[in-house]
């Protein structure tokens, strides 16, 4: 497992470069409108790169199989892909509205976190049921992760700011969470 975290270490840096980079040069330009949506989904994804690399490191020991890499490898794919898109990547002489990219972006990038979770979860998912608890309690178990991933796909459709913002409010504290988890 040592080489798979090197290797996921190197993707992930990756995407986290893609992202500075983007949020360097929108910061410099001064031809940025700014509005709160995009910014915030650049630093939810930049957390769900950090606690993804966290568990990761956590959970290092022993061996895998390339067939278990696959999976993870879909998710740092996806974690590179959603940090691309993040901020944008160009600032023409026109300027760049953030208000307008989160609209024309939104679809894509809550496709991309929508894939990046369920993915994620799904493996989990199986990993508690195969616990062989009582279905109840795999339904309390599993039950915020799986409202977590629902309310990520309704973002996917979701074009009203109010409703953006609570649904951002509520996606808060999944990151919360998880640097909770990985800290403690």
């Amino acid at each position: 497992m040592e080489q798979a975290l090197v290797f996921a270490s190197i993707v992930l840096g990756i995407g986290v470069a893609f992202e500075l980079e983007n949020l360097n040069r929108v910061l410099r330009s001064k031809m940025v409108k700014w509005h709160w949506a995009q910014p915030l989904f650049a630093l939810f994804v930049l957390l769900t790169i950090i606690s993804y690399w966290w568990a990761a490191a956590r959970n290092s020991e022993g061996s895998i199989t390339l067939a278990q890499f696959l999976p993870i490898m879909l998710a740092l794919i996806l974690l590179v892909l959603l940090a691309a898109v993040s901020l944008p990547d160009k600032v023409d002489e026109k300027g760049v509205d953030l208000a307008q990219y989160y609209q024309d972006n939104c679809r894509y990038q809550w496709i991309l976190m929508s894939l990046f979770f369920w993915s994620v979860n799904f493996r989990w998912f199986a990993e508690v049921w195969q616990q062989g608890l009582p279905f109840l309690n795999f339904v309390s178990v599993v039950a915020t992760d799986v409202i977590a991933g629902l309310l990520i796909v309704a973002m996917i459709f979701i074009k009203r700011w109010w409703m953006i913002a609570i649904a951002y409010c509520i996606l808060a504290l999944g990151p919360i969470v998880w640097l909770g988890r990985s800290l403690g």
